[in-house]
């Protein structure tokens, strides 16, 4: 006789999850599918709170009033199956209760490190403008420990079910694909927990409202950006003198005298402001010529780059060229800058001396959006 154990929504919840662990790691080794890999915590992150939710106002089994016991029963529970002779339960057994709360808590703790490093990182994500570049580093470790330490943890759980299924003969996977289980109890028995609860109607309600709010928000948010033409690449926000997160302005002066007239915009987010200041005041013999300006112009231009260098910079790139200079050193060429050398140094020779190319100094055959400061690696063309 068949007996309904797991619900839908268990179900669902469970096999979600399991394609986005899936999802997310096949997308975490590489830099050009972050926003996949991104896309995929999302989602773990918001099962992850269905699931908390629903172990409220679920079905019996599926509440963790049912699994989450004390010490004595897990304990018990653990030296009868030492001796392969464990106690059979409809829902999950009092060791695997804890696992799977466990196991909850850790893919909220790694979803949560992960939005903390995408947001202050890469400066992007619905909360970007919330952590700095230093928690995400910080963020990041634990991202990377705990995911290791998942790996682990699914180990388990598919042992388990393997252990179920030799020891107990019973296929607990296909169980949670149909969401029965065989008993042997009375109909009655096998019936009265399907019955509606009392009093969990307006929780119930409450969950799928919050299903519903979660799925409007990742349709707006979370669909993968993709692919970029030039004209849509957008500049990074800069952080003005109040400290608040503002759109970057090009200023048309420093675009008329310095990427126009003399050779290609190299964005001012990406030196500090003292490799600026160093290049304006020798402009009398700019890398062999003579770009002296009148005061006013020269002023204006200092400002803009003041205020716009990379200590201002929201940018991923702008960031890790910060943190690759060594204090007291002032570049004054970006392809001198350490965080420039090791992220180009898998690039042959041969591609920089291509006509399509010409010179490292060429940002813009590589990166469209180097012009507005945009320097995603989703968005680099490597010429032929």
């Amino acid at each position: 006789m068949k007996i309904k154990v797991w619900d839908i929504p268990t179900r669902m919840f469970h096999w979600l999850l399991v394609g986005a662990y899936i999802g997310a790691f096949f997308t975490s080794e590489s830099e050009w599918y972050l926003e996949y890999h991104t896309v995929a915590g999302y989602i773990a992150f918001g099962l992850v709170s269905f699931r908390i939710l629903w172990g409220f106002s679920g079905n019996k089994y599926a509440r963790f009033s049912d699994f989450v016991k004390g010490w004595a029963p897990v304990k018990d529970y653990i030296a009868k199956t030492a001796r392969l002779k464990p106690p059979r339960y409809l829902g999950h057994n009092p060791a695997v209760g804890w696992v799977v709360l466990f196991m909850l808590l850790l893919t909220a703790a790694i979803t949560v490190s992960g939005i903390i490093t995408y947001s202050g990182e890469e400066g992007r994500g619905i909360f970007s403008s919330y952590f700095s570049y230093e928690t995400a580093v910080y963020a990041e470790t634990v991202h990377l420990f705990l995911t290791k330490f998942v790996i682990l943890m699914i180990v388990v759980h598919v042992c388990a079910a393997l252990f179920h299924d030799f020891i107990l003969k019973e296929n607990i996977i296909l169980s949670m694909v149909t969401g029965t289980k065989e008993d042997a109890e009375s109909w009655q028995e096998r019936v009265s927990h399907l019955k509606p609860d009392e009093g969990r109607s307006a929780l119930r309600l409450g969950v799928w409202v919050f299903v519903a709010v979660m799925g409007g928000l990742g349709l707006i948010y979370l669909p993968p950006e993709g692919e970029k033409s030039a004209s849509e690449l957008g500049p990074p926000k800069i952080i003005d003198e109040k400290g608040v997160s503002v759109e970057f302005t090009p200023n048309e002066t420093w675009k008329a005298e310095c990427a126009a007239s003399c050779h290609n915009a190299f964005h001012p987010t990406l030196l500090p402001a003292r490799s600026w200041n160093k290049l304006s005041e020798g402009l009398s013999d700019h890398f062999g010529d003579d770009v002296t300006l009148d005061d006013d112009t020269k002023k204006e231009i200092f400002d803009y780059l003041m205020a716009s260098s990379a200590e201002h910079s929201t940018s991923e790139a702008s960031t890790k060229i910060l943190r690759s200079i060594k204090k007291g050193d002032v570049p004054i060429r970006i392809t001198e800058v350490p965080y420039w050398k090791v992220k180009h140094s898998e690039i042959k020779e041969e591609v920089f001396a291509k006509k399509s190319v010409v010179s490292k100094s060429n940002c813009v055959a590589c990166h469209p959006g180097s012009e507005v400061g945009s320097f995603e690696d989703k968005d680099i063309r490597i010429p032929n």
